[in-house]
């Protein structure tokens, strides 16, 4: 169907798209293919999809992004990469890291922008903006080819270019996953579109293409499932050649998707231990699984249609009751849903295929049995939403075409339509900016939830990192009003009150945490060196043991350990364990201690290297510029000597060492014009 050509009238007016038309039996779709009007207002959507998300490139990692990137040892090479496909998402982190979440695509993806960005978080930034324009594009296609309408298809990419759910998704380096799950998603299902039109010599490559698209969809997010049953419901009630079309023909279209289902099943199965191996949310039984799933369902859909506020971290209550108005609301919204979509199955069946869109892409993030911490999370409609974007798109063109040559009536609706993605547009960028780091996205959510447990003890170890500790502590303990068995803010009061040296009352919290959680390394480590405080030897060596054996890639359960032998005098247990510290990432710690460690075995070539190391990741480590300047200095390099004492002071002017160095040296500068600088130790980080 060319530009311009009028579409069927129902008898009272409505402007339908035919229920049995479908991109296969209608030639006359080519012309519009290419049709210069619809490439120009597609990249207009697509440029406008660029720009609004444009400052998130100012934006720095947040959140789980300095665990996902920052700190996981899958991302930094490329030996991983077995483990990156036969282990779950948080599978780095040993026995700590249980989880139900298998996303081999995305680690994938950060080991590869990690090598091409060299962990600078904009590169990061720029790859999620550009697969959010990609969606954009492949979602006018989908809606194109199954609405058969370029004008209602557009409206949905305008809609959804520009509604303000998906900042999430676009502002969160480790929310990628949704996206790569949409990409790959729509691609396999516009090719699965595709199978009932192309000439038959193309059919296999086509499906190839298809199968291909949708393991990848797999491998991006369990949610990719839903396609099989998405396309055997269009493959048998939505394709126009439905009654004519053989089993054969059906089972060769949509049967690759559901061999592919049964192989991944296995996998998960075999490989991974289960389908969902860990429960989430032990306190939620099956009859509140269904109550709260009817609520999560009625505020999923008033978020899509009015998403303000928007927030990182939504508290999840769960529903125990029938009487229960989020659950009565859910149900209303379920009621509502069927009837439309009976109303649009008499009338315009291809857009009821939009409303099974949104019920089956969003019905697996509704049991919250399964589901982690925050059940309701924005990021979880970005799927779903296209079909959502579809619906009103449709209702937003028929209204405009019934009202043609009513002008003031046409102007209100634009008028008031522009004014929408208008308020939209400002929200999505006003929104960037709440993600540039920690300390706004958390303050931001909490102004919104003060209820939000884990947010605020995750606000606590910002706190401490800046040296406000008592702020810090505050904060934990808000936390643990909300929620008392808060194992981050338990075991990081067990850290304060170490700090503190107030001991018996650090064991009580750390014990406490170890009971309610084992599989914890932070505590453990913890719990050590409050022993080692104590004087128990064996039992601080038992903990730190226990923690490397926990998580095997922690850093500092690794640098803990070795800490503990080499202050014990155990050159090679120390040694091996900072190694292993240095096997997980680079870090500056592990590098100083094994410096120290080959300069009292004599080793003075790997010493120097050692902490040349350490200056390379952290130029402002007094100790290795001090040690590096003693190495010059006994060798007689004198000049290099000079150089890293003067680093030494400009960082510690009172350093006796770097002082009477610079004297001996004779270089007549006087030690004392050296300005202060602070220095930030290195902190105790969350795990």
């Amino acid at each position: 169907m060319s530009p311009g050509t009028s579409l069927p009238s129902s008898p009272g007016g409505q402007v339908l798209i035919p229920y049995d038309q479908t991109i296969e039996d209608d030639e006359r779709i080519k012309p519009m293919l290419g049709s210069g009007w619809r490439s120009t207002a597609l990249g207009g959507v697509l440029f406008v999809a660029l720009l609004v998300y444009g400052n998130t490139l100012l934006n720095g990692f947040v959140y789980d992004d300095h665990h996902q990137v920052e700190g996981n040892p899958y991302v930094q090479n490329f030996k991983y990469v077995g483990k990156i496909f036969t282990g779950t998402v948080w599978s780095f982190q040993g026995l700590e890291g249980q989880t139900n979440y298998y996303r081999p695509l995305m680690t994938f993806g950060f080991l590869i922008c990690n090598k091409v960005f060299q962990a600078f978080p904009s590169g990061f930034h720029v790859v999620n903006v550009l697969l959010n324009c990609v969606v954009v594009w492949l979602a006018f296609l989908a809606c194109s080819m199954l609405l058969r309408d370029d004008t209602v298809a557009l409206g949905a990419a305008v809609l959804f270019a520009l509604h303000p759910i998906h900042t999430e998704v676009v502002n969160w380096i480790a929310a990628v996953t949704e996206l790569e799950l949409a990409v790959f998603y729509l691609a396999a299902f516009i090719l699965f579109l595709r199978l009932g039109s192309v000439p038959a010599k193309e059919k296999t490559s086509t499906q190839i293409w298809m199968c291909a698209c949708f393991i990848l969809a797999l491998l991006s997010k369990e949610q990719a499932v839903t396609l099989a049953i998405i396309a055997t419901i269009y493959e048998h009630f939505y394709r126009s050649d439905r009654e004519t079309t053989t089993w054969q023909t059906k089972a060769f279209r949509y049967g690759g998707f559901w061999i592919m289902v049964a192989v991944y099943l296995v996998f998960r199965v075999t490989v991974l231990g289960g389908l969902a191996p860990v429960r989430q949310h032990a306190d939620v039984n099956w009859p509140q699984a269904v109550l709260s799933a009817f609520a999560l369902a009625g505020q999923y859909v008033a978020k899509l249609f009015w998403p303000y506020p928007l927030l990182a971290f939504y508290v999840f209550r769960k529903s125990t009751a029938l009487a229960d108005t989020r659950v009565l609301a859910g149900m209303g919204v379920g009621l509502l849903a069927v009837l439309l979509f009976v109303y649009l199955w008499k009338r315009a069946r291809n857009y009821s295929f939009a409303v099974m869109w949104v019920a089956v892409t969003l019905a697996p993030v509704l049991n919250a049995r399964w589901m982690a911490t925050n059940v309701f999370t924005e990021r979880y409609l970005y799927l779903p939403s296209v079909g959502f974007c579809a619906l009103i798109a449709g209702g937003l063109v028929f209204v405009l075409r019934r009202f043609t040559g009513r002008i003031m009536v046409l102007r209100s609706i634009s008028a008031a339509t522009i004014v929408l993605l208008s308020l939209a547009t400002g929200e999505i960028v006003a929104r960037n900016r709440d993600w540039r780091d920690d300390f706004t996205l958390l303050s931001r959510t909490l102004a919104i939830e003060p209820h939000a447990s884990y947010i605020r003890s995750d606000l606590g170890v910002l706190e401490w990192d800046s040296h406000h500790k008592e702020e810090a502590e505050r904060q934990w303990r808000l936390a643990l009003i909300d929620k008392p068995d808060n194992a981050v803010a338990l075991s990081n009061l067990g850290l304060a009150m170490l700090e503190k040296k107030r001991y018996e009352d650090a064991k009580k919290y750390l014990q406490q945490v170890i009971d309610m959680r084992p599989r914890f390394a932070a505590p453990h480590i913890h719990l050590g060196r409050v022993y080692v405080a104590e004087g128990q030897i064996s039992a601080a060596e038992s903990e730190f043991r226990r923690a490397v054996e926990i998580y095997p890639l922690s850093v500092e359960a690794r640098n803990a350990l070795g800490k503990f032998y080499f202050d014990q005098g155990k050159w090679p247990d120390a040694e091996a364990q900072f190694r292993g510290s240095l096997e997980a990432l680079p870090n500056a710690e592990a590098w100083n201690r094994l410096g120290d460690i080959y300069e009292r075995e004599g080793l003075h070539a790997q010493a120097e290297e050692s902490w040349r190391k350490v200056v390379n990741l952290d130029p402002f480590d007094a100790h290795a510029h001090e040690s590096l300047g003693s190495a010059y200095l006994a060798s007689g390099r004198r000049a290099e000597a000079a150089k890293e004492y003067r680093a030494v002071l400009e960082l510690d002017p009172r350093n006796e060492v770097a002082r009477k160095a610079m004297l001996e040296l004779s270089t007549g500068e006087h030690p004392s014009v050296y300005p202060s600088k602070v220095i930030s130790p290195q902190s105790e980080r969350r795990q």
